[in-house]
């Protein structure tokens, strides 16, 4: 494996000082030179294409799928920083992207029944920074991670605020033993579901209403009085 790293990082070293050489003077020489070291990096990273194409179930679509890979091939031999990253893995994210766009036009988000799925751990340095916001960025998913955010932060909050009233509960019916215990269990239980699901007022009993509006009214005042440590 490192055998094949390396000749890879060499073959697109050399197409990178001939590509350069063919900005600096541009000439059929020069460019037959450019076009030679590209065929040479072409065919070494041909064995990977074939590899994740058939990891992302396209190899009914190979020529599609060898098309793509070549355009990703350019990209990355074009953008690629030896100093920030080795080219392989530079490289390899740069199929898995265009194959996975590949696949999601054909087929969806769907996997295939018995489909191995690729799996890797991304290199940011191995990401041009400019590119960085394209590849990490879901829109679609952005919104829905917001809302598990703020609601996990919620019910945080919530369960610290009926933990501290919990315990002032306790100190005011003075008593330690199993029924103390399992009174201040069932109304926490109650306070809980009426300040994380915002139950309907409605739904509770006279006795019920009683305990979460003089809990709420407690939590309010507590919440409202700084703190001193």
């Amino acid at each position: 494996m490192a055998t094949k790293s390396d000749a890879l990082e060499t073959a697109v070293i050399d197409y990178i000082e001939a590509r350069t050489a063919l900005e600096a003077a541009p000439g059929p020489r020069h460019r037959a030179l450019a076009d030679r070291a590209f065929v040479r990096l072409a065919a070494l990273v041909a064995p990977r294409i074939r590899y994740f194409t058939r990891i992302y179930g396209l190899t009914d679509v190979a020529e599609d799928a060898a098309q793509v890979c070549a355009i990703a091939l350019h990209r990355a031999a074009e953008r690629y920083d030896p100093a920030r990253a080795r080219f392989t893995t530079y490289v390899n994210w740069q199929f898995r992207a265009e194959l996975q766009a590949l696949r999601h036009r054909l087929h969806g988000d769907q996997r295939r029944a018995g489909q191995r799925r690729a799996a890797a751990t991304l290199s940011l340095d191995a990401l041009p920074v400019e590119d960085a916001s394209e590849w990490l960025i879901d829109t679609a998913a952005e919104p829905g991670v917001e809302r598990a955010a703020a609601d996990h932060l919620a019910g945080c909050a919530a369960e610290r605020l009926i933990g501290e009233w919990a315990d002032r509960r306790a100190s005011a019916l003075r008593g330690g033993d199993r029924r103390v215990a399992a009174r201040i269990a069932a109304e926490s239980a109650l306070v809980r579901r009426h300040l994380t699901f915002i139950e309907s007022a409605d739904r509770l009993r006279e006795s019920e209403r009683h305990i979460v509006r003089r809990a709420l009214a407690d939590i309010v005042r507590h919440a409202a009085t700084p703190k001193t440590h």
